[in-house]
């Protein structure tokens, strides 16, 4: 009861809806802050009624209800994104190949053979075609609703795009990253962690499009990208997008004022942040717009 209303809290707020509003015509706010707080277990009508809201199928819940072990789970996926982070592959396949978690639990075992695949690719144990393999039958062979949660759909497709853009295959990478995009961008998560996946998709597929000159894409990319880093007052990417934006520009023989503006803007972001690469290569390569 616990983890199903952390659950709905966090979808509730990814959706940026109040206790009021989510209990509208289904029950009392009282009655979503007991939920949420894990004391009592609504009825299945209610849940549906709560999941319609949430916008995922009632199903999402239900089957989260028989995932295991849960803050052993917690605990375990903790672990293995702080050493992801570090990029110490090694030590991931270690804690995957320890792990003693009842195998009930699909959804951790889904996470985990992503995980591993990725690793191992990152460590060239199998080849891009096999990662590629792997990750697709995830998405491929596991139940809909359970590939939904926390998301995983969304990071094995990053992945899959990523890989298909180490290996030159640029149009397999872009279906990916649209793929994504078209389900997931126009909502408004308040979740800082797919907000940042989703502006990072924006950038790769920006970054990809600029890469095989179709300019006109790149430029609505970058657009996007940065609106939707305005949305999200998340501009960790900010400073690229205009770079982007610039490069554009100036392959569409745009103003110059407008080009000067662009550059100047994207230097004021990796000023801000600090990135002295950034900084060096704009000052650099660009140097004739910043004058």
């Amino acid at each position: 009861m616990k983890y199903l209303g952390l659950e709905i809290s966090k979808l509730r707020a990814e959706l940026g809806i109040s206790q009021k509003e989510l209990a509208k015509d289904i029950c009392t706010q009282s009655t979503i802050s007991r939920i949420e707080a894990g004391d009592v277990y609504p009825a299945i009508d209610t849940l549906l009624k709560i999941a319609l809201k949430l916008q995922v199928p009632v199903e999402y819940f239900i089957e989260m209800l028989f995932h295991k072990n849960v803050l052993e789970s917690e605990g375990l996926i903790n672990e293995i994104e702080y050493h992801l982070k570090e990029h110490n592959y090694k030590r991931v396949i270690s804690i995957i190949n320890s792990n003693e978690i009842d195998n009930d639990n699909i959804w951790l075992n889904l996470y985990l053979d992503y995980i591993l695949s990725t690793a191992k690719y990152y460590l060239k144990m199998i080849s891009p075609e096999k990662c590629i393999d792997n990750l697709k039958g995830i998405l491929n062979y596991s139940n809909p609703t359970t590939i939904q949660f926390r998301f995983l759909q969304i990071k094995v497709n990053n992945t899959i795009a990523n890989v298909y853009g180490e290996k030159g295959e640029s149009q397999k990478c872009l279906y990916h990253f649209n793929k994504i995009l078209k389900e997931h961008i126009h909502k408004n998560y308040s979740d800082y962690k797919i907000n940042r996946t989703l502006i990072t998709v924006l950038f790769n597929k920006c970054k990809t499009l600029y890469d095989i000159k179709d300019y006109d894409a790149a430029l609505e990319a970058a657009n996007q990208g940065i609106q939707k880093s305005k949305e999200s007052s998340f501009m960790f990417l900010n400073g690229q997008f205009l770079y982007y934006k610039g490069q554009c520009l100036e392959k569409k023989a745009a103003p110059i004022a407008e080009i000067k503006e662009v550059y100047q803007q994207a230097l004021f972001f990796f000023e801000f942040q600090e990135l002295p690469f950034y900084i060096q290569a704009i000052n650099q390569n660009k140097k004739q717009f910043l004058q």
